[in-house]
């Protein structure tokens, strides 16, 4: 019987995370005062080393310790596990743990064994006490695996699966869809690269990322929304540069020689800047004179609640807390479709849209497409009648030898006209005035 590595490596790294959440508890024990908290906190890290124990059973399984054959009727031990808590912490007696069912359903006979997903219950410890669930509810986020499958006594039990990555994009519980470019669960060379110099994988001015703060950028390019990435950084939309292939697509005619420059400012009849315009192209002929132009503008989703603080907890320990449930945290972070709308893309198309087209150049629009979703219904034009054309874009899911990375894909382009368009997106629906009168307060006779 030959070793699977993978399986091996998987079983230790859940090893070291349960040893450190043990090791958590237990000094969280030995910092609180109320007993009840203590006795909670003492009982999780118990908990916690049985299944240390159990894991360490799994790895000798695998390697053939005391491997009896490929029968189902082999019994494990009985574990006598002694959990000694830090020295200021009244001491417990020794816990005798007997575990009559076997810890690994029975294992296909062949030559080498196939590839195993474990599947580990997520309720460690169930709990009765309606108090002491609500003291466990209070401590720090603690990692545990994703996933929804009930396993009796918490026992690890191992599945044959095919060939694919060991958790699904969309069963992960915090919302980080990439940090620095790479998916969460990304351990690749590359990717620590990324992460320990904070780079920017996606063209941006410089190399490193500059989201919202250049000493200490946020450095979250897309957040997970209902199980799919929604793009929060404009500067994810820069992917290969494929905005601007489409764009010149919608500018120019095919054969045309353009090029490209970014942040160009704009102002307007009176010298007051309109802001920069994301992404100009511009066009020459053979002399290398400018014969036409055309404006990119890019429109990510914006972003409510605390994002900050999940990245910065994840960034503590890329490896541990991959896979870390942030559910239960305040302020879990979401995408901001309305703020995005309000504030980004209705004042660029006014004032920015609104000079373009009295030149009669063009704009395109990069937009993500949950965003896009959220905009009131367009009269769409034939490409050859727009003065807009909106680039629709999402981030698949593919997958590169053993891991996963989110690309860049245009899904949909709608053209439209420039008045008609800002009328539908700034129009108002009005509520009633009998409802508004209500609340002002009447005039004292």
């Amino acid at each position: 019987m030959f070793i699977n590595k993978d399986l091996l490596e998987f079983f230790g790294s859940m090893m070291e995370i349960k040893k450190q959440k043990r090791d958590i508890f237990n000094s969280l024990a030995a910092d609180v005062d109320d007993s009840d908290i203590k006795k909670t906190l003492l009982r999780i890290g118990m908990d916690e080393q049985r299944h240390v124990d159990h894991l360490q059973q799994s790895i000798d399984l695998v390697n053939g310790v005391g491997f009896l054959g490929s029968t189902s009727s082999a019994q494990p031990a009985i574990l006598q596990t002694t959990v000694l808590p830090p020295d200021n912490v009244e001491q417990k007696p020794a816990v005798q743990v007997e575990e009559n069912p076997p810890l690994v359903n029975t294992i296909p006979s062949r030559d080498t064994i196939a590839h195993f997903q474990p599947v580990i219950a997520p309720t460690i410890l169930p709990h009765t006490d309606k108090e002491e669930q609500e003291h466990v509810d209070k401590l720090p986020p603690i990692i545990t695996l994703v996933t929804d499958v009930q396993t009796p006594d918490s026992n690890i039990q191992l599945q044959s699966t095919t060939l694919q990555t060991d958790h699904s994009m969309n069963t992960f519980k915090h919302p980080l869809g990439e940090v620095f470019g790479f998916t969460a669960t990304d351990q690749s060379p590359k990717a620590q690269r990324y992460r320990s110099h904070r780079h920017c994988p996606f063209n941006n001015k410089v190399p490193n990322c500059t989201n919202d703060q250049l000493k200490n950028p946020l450095g979250v390019c897309s957040i997970l929304h209902s199980d799919k990435p929604v793009i929060t950084c404009p500067v994810r939309f820069h992917e290969d540069w494929m905005i601007t292939d489409d764009a010149a697509d919608f500018f120019f005619e095919e054969g045309t020689r353009w090029s490209s420059l970014t942040e160009v400012h704009l102002s307007d009849a009176n010298g007051k800047s309109a802001g920069n315009i994301d992404v100009m192209l511009v066009a020459y002929n053979e002399q290398g004179k400018i014969i036409d132009f055309g404006a990119v503008e890019i429109h990510a989703a914006y972003s409510s609640g605390n994002l900050r603080e999940p990245f910065e907890y994840y960034m503590q320990d890329t490896k541990s807390n991959a896979l870390m449930d942030w559910t239960a945290q305040p302020n879990y972070p979401k995408p901001d479709f309305l703020s995005a709308v309000r504030k980004s893309l209705v004042p660029q198309l006014l004032f920015k849209g609104g000079i373009l087209n009295s030149w009669n150049k063009k704009m395109a629009v990069a937009i993500d497409k949950s965003l896009f979703d959220t905009l009131p219904s367009m009269i769409s034009v034939n490409k050859e009648d727009a003065d807009i054309a909106w680039f629709i874009y999402n981030l698949e899911l593919i997958t590169e030898g053993d891991k996963d990375r989110y690309q860049l894909k245009k899904t949909d382009v709608v053209y439209t006209r420039f008045e008609p368009t800002l009328a539908a997106i700034t129009a108002i629906s009005a509520g009633s005035v009998g409802d508004f009168v209500k609340y002002i307060p009447e005039l004292s006779s």
